[in-house]
């Protein structure tokens, strides 16, 4: 069978293409020249593409990984020959994918993205791990195992939230063992840093077998793993391939590990010895296989108007870095806003597309008046909406426009309506982007979390103003109120607090909370500060002492270049 792929498979590189021995013959098409057929934006649709490589070789199966990451052709609903998709982010792209997941014949999801994408558009399996280790770089390198325990992945905690209060109390054991947490770690870096690992630490934000079981796996370490994982036991076994632990055991574990080498080292070598299973090129058979013998969705996404179709096509290409994308978005969001002048999601799709960080050109002052504009009128048009004035409250700070910015969020507080709720600005690292994303995602959002990031913004602005104070501790306590769960500016109110005089509420509050703020240096200087000023030095030393052993705990990619960590 020919089967063409886009995008990366088991989303680690092309290696499971490559390395593939199998009876299929598995060609990738792409924007670089690695791929063996590339393609046009903005001139091809998937049929296209099919219709155009044909007379050369004609696919049977087109596979696209994770299109949230890399988009496929236009049009893959009209594509000629079967379809699958694999669906990965969740978490932060449910609403790009929702819908746009209705134009494939079979969808392929972890295992709780098969609860979350399942609608009357989508229909999704979940067939195995969607994820590989890279062989040509996860495997075992000749390194000393010098590091008790590593993670080795990203600290954004506002995605990560879970994951970054258990390695808050991993960096804690950096007074009595050798702990690493490491971010931007890459290529044979990372292989030898996982090597070095007697325990590779791993949390998964979706509860999926993610891309660091298997690369531990591959570099010969003991993998420990939260006992909540909804797939691992499908596949691994407790004690003998992996390690289990959960939040009341989890330094137990640790040590118990560390003091007994030979078991810890006798379950990394069981583990190790799976890896190969694992490998995508070792399951690419399978997956055509059960692929080609799936009964087709009927595509749903084709009953959709022409003006929806294209609306979806547009969330596709959002904050995409390639200008290849870019110049095709830009086509889109210019025919949606001709269309559909009075539609305030078209506005804002024209906002998203200047404001996209990736622009490599332009005058950025003239994109800031054109994503500044758009926004504003997406608001205009649905005033009540709280999603779209928390936008257009966003363009005006980044434009400077503070009388702008106070009008949106005090209309975002007083909003009615839930409108272009899958259309918020992207923010990665802002602790309430993440937290809305999970929400539309899992069902969970509500009116009051938009309102109380509203208050929190709002606050921020009034605390900077002489007199406003009181006004800015209200705003606060009042998105308190609205969303219990809110941590956007908890630092802000010790502030409040501290400077109303408040001394002992203020510390008190930050002690209470720093949990919800994990490894975050900034809020335990502060509080370091306070208790000093207080004349409370013993807790004050405490604190110090933390901070000490989460700066112990952190390395960088210069200090793996050298040989730290």
């Amino acid at each position: 069978m020919n089967v063409l792929c886009t995008g990366y498979p088991f989303n680690c590189a092309y290696d499971p293409m490559t390395l593939y021995e199998g009876p299929h013959d598995i060609r990738l098409l792409g924007l670089d020249e690695e791929a063996d057929f590339q393609f046009d934006p903005l001139t091809e649709s998937m049929a296209d593409v099919v219709d155009r490589i044909a007379a050369e070789w004609r696919p049977d199966l087109v596979i696209c990984w994770f299109p949230e990451k890399c988009p496929p052709p236009r049009g893959m609903e009209e594509c000629p020959v079967p379809t699958v998709v694999a669906a990965g982010d969740w978490d932060v792209h449910y609403p790009d994918l929702a819908v746009n997941l209705g134009r494939y014949d079979v969808v392929l999801a972890d295992k709780a993205g098969v609860e979350v994408f399942e609608s009357e558009w989508v229909h999704p399996h979940h067939l195995f791990p969607l994820y590989s280790q890279l062989s040509s770089v996860h495997r075992r390198w000749d390194e000393e195992k010098d590091i008790d325990v590593v993670f080795a992945g990203s600290l954004n905690h506002a995605r990560h939230y879970e994951r970054g209060r258990l390695l808050q109390r991993l960096a804690a054991l950096s007074d009595r063992h050798r702990i690493v947490l490491a971010e931007g770690a890459h290529g044979e870096a990372y292989g030898r840093l996982l090597s070095r690992a007697r325990i590779v630490f791993n949390y998964a934000i979706r509860g999926e077998l993610n891309l660091r079981v298997f690369e531990t796996f591959a570099c010969g370490s003991l993998l420990f793993l939260e006992e909540t994982n909804r797939e691992a036991r499908d596949w691994l076994r407790e004690d003998v391939d992996v390690v289990f632990y959960n939040e009341d055991n989890v330094e137990e574990k640790i040590a118990y590990y560390l003091e007994r080498p030979g078991e810890a080292q006798a379950i990394a070598a069981r583990g190790h010895a799976r890896a190969p299973e694992f490998a995508g090129e070792n399951r690419f058979t399978r997956l055509i296989d059960w692929a080609a013998a799936q009964p087709g969705s009927g595509r749903p996404f084709r009953e959709l108007s022409p003006l929806e179709k294209d609306f979806q096509t547009a969330l596709m290409y959002r904050f995409m870095g390639a200008p290849e994308y870019q110049v095709l978005e830009a086509a889109l969001v210019d025919e949606l806003v001709r269309r559909a002048p009075a539609d305030p999601r078209m506005w804002t799709c024209v906002g998203n597309h200047f404001m996209n960080p990736h622009h490599a050109e332009g005058d950025e002052a003239h994109r800031g008046a054109l994503y500044e504009k758009a926004f504003l009128q997406a608001h205009q048009l649905d005033p009540d909406s709280a999603p779209y004035a928390l936008n257009a409250a966003l363009a005006c700070l980044m434009r400077r426009n503070e009388p702008g910015e106070e009008s949106s969020l005090r209309a975002a507080i007083a909003g009615e309506s839930l409108a272009g709720e899958g259309l918020l600005i992207e923010r990665h690292f802002h602790p309430f982007w993440p937290r809305w994303q999970r929400a539309l995602a899992e069902r969970r959002q509500a009116l009051g979390m938009v309102q109380a990031e509203a208050h929190n913004q709002l606050a921020a602005i009034l605390a900077q103003r002489p007199g406003c104070i009181g006004e800015a501790e209200e705003h606060l306590f009042a998105a308190q109120a609205l969303d219990a769960d809110s941590v956007s500016a908890l630092s802000l109110l010790g502030e409040v607090l501290w400077v109303t005089g408040r001394r002992d509420e203020a510390v008190a509050m930050l002690q209470d909370r720093l949990e919800d703020l994990p490894l975050d240096i900034t809020a335990r200087r502060r509080l370091h500060e306070m208790l000093v000023a207080m004349g409370r030095q013993a807790e004050a030393d405490a604190v110090a002492a933390e901070l000490a052993r989460f700066e112990r705990a952190r390395c960088t990619p210069a200090d793996l270049e050298r040989g730290g960590g």
